[in-house]
């Protein structure tokens, strides 16, 4: 049984005109990212999102339908250009060998081609053209990437219309893309050498609020509570205290909500390092006591993110427990959007973890998720067949519009 999705899903049918006309006023005035994924905890009482990644990867998750509703949304995006786009080039992580992300990029490209483009992929460290096989043994070309005056081409004479980064960029913008003139999205100012998930949390928790109460429900049944801590040196025992005093902040603040509702449960709290993804530098805490009490194992794995980049600064979240299953595992829905609008998603399932864990860990694995279109038309099996795409989703376009209203001062201009 789930209280937020009864609650919330027939708010959602019932307001559905009123809500569009609400994101469309907001979009108007920020317009959001050109694609996004947002990993949403839904634990029966509530449903919030805990983290957002303007660079995703995972397209091959999608199901055929959630394919076909990326495209339409490609299209629309590329109408509103002011140039002809023929030519896109996607630009990728560089860890190239990973065998699950070269699936996302054949999909992603495969999404693009249909929509009447020539796509391909250029390799910001590459000296050569890469010729590296998927899982299912299709090849995908890399080329290698050079500067004629503000453009960027590859080394075969591919000038792109459009520049598509799949990099997230966490050690920081590549020198290739230094003073390119050619339309590139996402802007390469929103990697996360430089964006904060405290920034995109304070954001939406206002975005939240603002959509509570013109729906007149309690935001904190969408968002979960935080704290931040800068100038922290794991490895040193430098900062820990302010760790465990925020702990300690969060705790008091989700135990009060909990009383609220009734919830018989001990809280907890994620503590994350407070830019990049890939579930680096992530550990759970019920107390303040804990983190002063971590060993060193657990200190070096907080320490140093992706890209061997330190971790100084950290994000204290509110621990939402997952409630969903698959298979009989614990999953968190991940959802992918595209111009803002959601346009499928998939299930992060992971054996070896319980229902208050980190889940982006050893041992993940994931299930696509269909919509009730293709439920009631036959889904493929690889599809998890219940779930509430209309609710995952409408959280997501929400944290997508967060993203949309990041706020960086003087100090993280680039």
């Amino acid at each position: 049984m789930s209280v937020i999705i009864d609650q919330l899903q027939p708010l959602f049918i019932q307001k559905s005109l009123a809500i569009s006309d609400w994101f469309e006023r907001e979009f108007k005035q920020t317009p959001p990212s050109f694609y996004s994924s947002v990993d949403v905890r839904h634990a029966g009482f509530k449903l919030a999102p805990v983290d957002t990644n303007l660079f995703p990867a995972g397209f091959n998750h999608l199901s055929p339908a959630a394919r076909k509703r990326a495209l339409a949304q490609i299209q629309i995006f590329i109408k509103t250009l002011p140039r002809k786009i023929e030519r896109v080039l996607i630009v990728p992580e560089n860890h190239t060998r990973n065998l699950g992300y070269l699936d996302n990029l054949q999909a992603l490209k495969a999404i693009l081609e249909s929509a009447g483009v020539e796509v391909k992929i250029g390799n910001v460290s590459a000296s050569e053209i890469l010729e590296l096989a998927d899982s299912s043994g299709n090849v995908l070309h890399q080329y290698p990437l050079l500067k004629e005056g503000n453009n960027l081409v590859t080394r075969d004479g591919f000038v792109p219309d459009l520049i598509i980064i799949n990099n997230d960029m966490t050690g920081g913008i590549p020198d290739l893309l230094k003073g390119i003139t050619q339309p590139m999205v996402p802007a390469t100012s929103q990697g996360w050498y430089r964006r904060r998930k405290t920034i995109h949390f304070e954001a939406y928790a206002h975005v939240a609020h603002r959509f509570a109460n013109a729906f007149e429900f309690d935001p904190w049944l969408i968002a979960a509570h935080f704290h931040q801590c800068g100038k922290v040196n794991f490895r040193e025992h430098a900062g820990l205290e302010c760790i465990a005093l925020g702990v300690e902040k969060v705790l008091a603040s989700v135990r009060a909500k909990y009383a609220d509702y009734g919830i018989h449960q001990e809280p907890y709290v994620f503590i994350k390092a407070d830019s990049g993804t890939y579930g680096m530098g992530i550990m759970t805490a019920r107390s303040g006591d804990e983190v002063l009490e971590i060993n060193k194992k657990i200190r070096n794995k907080m320490n140093i993110i992706k890209e061997g980049v330190q971790s100084t600064e950290v994000i204290i979240q509110e621990g939402v427990p997952t409630a969903d299953r698959i298979d009989g595992f614990v999953a968190e829905p991940m959802l992918y959007l595209i111009n803002g609008e959601p346009v499928g998603g998939a299930f992060r399932v992971n054996e070896e973890r319980d229902a208050f864990g980190n889940l982006n860990a050893s041992g993940m694995r994931f299930k696509g998720m269909c919509d009730e279109a293709e439920w009631m038309n036959d889904s493929p099996a690889a599809l998890v067949k219940s779930c509430s795409f209309l609710v995952f989703g409408m959280i997501a376009k929400l944290a997508t519009l967060a993203a949309a209203n990041e706020e960086y001062g003087d100090e993280w201009v680039i």
